[in-house]
């Protein structure tokens, strides 16, 4: 299991769930408390976290319930792409290709199945956990419901791979329809009709921002240092909302400002720089993509201004942005 991983915002799931119900869970809040958003999981960690919580609590369909209680925080850029989509087909189209954003276990695979279309998980790396299967049905059926609130949508099955619970009549009420066990994969099948409904929050505008974001942060290459690939993805998923700030950084991360300062002198950084190195990064990925105009890209990198980003950028590579984007042949990754 070398490598996989589950998005670490999933914490803050766990922690709703706990605190929905009023669980103290100490020990387990503790766990969920070391892990700053943004960052990667290792996927063994989560399982172990659902495990102690089942052991703790005894409650049958946990997974399913935990999944109940998803908001879009707590699946981060993922999320708030899907939810600016058109419709539902769009959505899962988005899901499919940016999963890697929530976990890199299994690749989303889609099929026309019987007038319905079948979302299924391949099984090259191996099948996962019954809770984790639980809490990542259960919680995409109800934000895909959330997107379209008041269209009565409602899937045609879904399907598991563990064996049949003591109660099986328990998942159908609490997903609301039939749930079959023993499956050769896990999979969910949504009426194809379902596909042209339309979300309630689309913004074709943001979608098309989001887009480049999660594309910029599925391409980040540095994963050998743990602290500065959370400090890189946090500060790239805040920055079309505002400039992050080192004391923000230092308490997402639980760490005193001082400290996060000393640790990136460390490594003979600063975080002034940081955050200038991420922002030269994507705007090289946002400006191989010439569909962006350069407002945009401005907007997506914090700037309030056009003009403020083509300085900036000037004063990193020594040409303008639109001439960087004419002349050069850069047009994939970050560089």
């Amino acid at each position: 299991m070398q490598g996989i991983y589950v998005a670490s915002d999933l914490a803050n799931l766990l922690r709703a769930y706990l605190d929905k119900y009023q669980i103290d869970a100490p020990s387990i809040r503790h766990q969920l408390a070391a892990w700053p958003p943004h960052a990667q999981m290792p996927m063994k960690v989560w399982w172990q976290l659902l495990e102690e919580m089942q052991t703790l609590l005894h409650e049958p369909a946990l997974g399913v319930k935990i999944g109940q209680c998803v908001q879009p925080q707590h699946t981060g850029v993922l999320a708030y792409l899907i939810m600016h989509c058109a419709t539902l087909g769009e959505a899962l189209l988005h899901f499919q290709r940016f999963q890697k954003l929530l976990h890199n276990m299994s690749d989303v695979l889609l099929t026309s199945h019987q007038q319905a279309l079948k979302l299924s998980w391949d099984l090259s790396l191996g099948a996962s956990t019954q809770l984790s299967d639980e809490v990542f049905m259960s919680g995409l059926i109800t934000f895909v419901k959330q997107m379209v609130q008041g269209m009565g949508l409602q899937p045609v099955a879904l399907h598991f791979m563990h064996p049949a619970p003591c109660d099986p009549q328990l998942y159908q009420e609490l997903i609301g329809c039939p749930v079959f066990f023993n499956a050769k994969q896990v999979s969910i099948d949504i009426p194809l009709e379902a596909l042209n409904l339309t979300i309630n929050s689309q913004n074709p505008y943001l979608l098309e921002l989001l887009a480049k974001q999660a594309e910029a942060l599925i391409d980040q290459s540095a994963h050998d240092d743990l602290l500065l690939e959370t400090i890189r993805r946090f500060c790239a998923e805040r920055l079309h909302q505002h400039v992050p700030t080192l004391d923000e950084v230092a308490s997402t991360l639980n760490l005193s400002t001082r400290t996060l300062h000393r640790r990136l002198a460390d490594r003979g950084l600063n975080f002034h720089h940081l955050l200038a190195e991420t922002r030269f990064r994507l705007a090289k990925h946002y400006l191989s993509d010439p569909r962006l105009q350069l407002n945009q890209i401005a907007l997506l990198l914090g700037y309030s201004e056009q003009s403020a980003f083509t300085r900036a950028f000037s004063a990193w590579a020594g040409i303008s942005p639109q001439r960087f984007r004419t002349r050069s042949p850069f047009g994939r990754g970050l560089g």
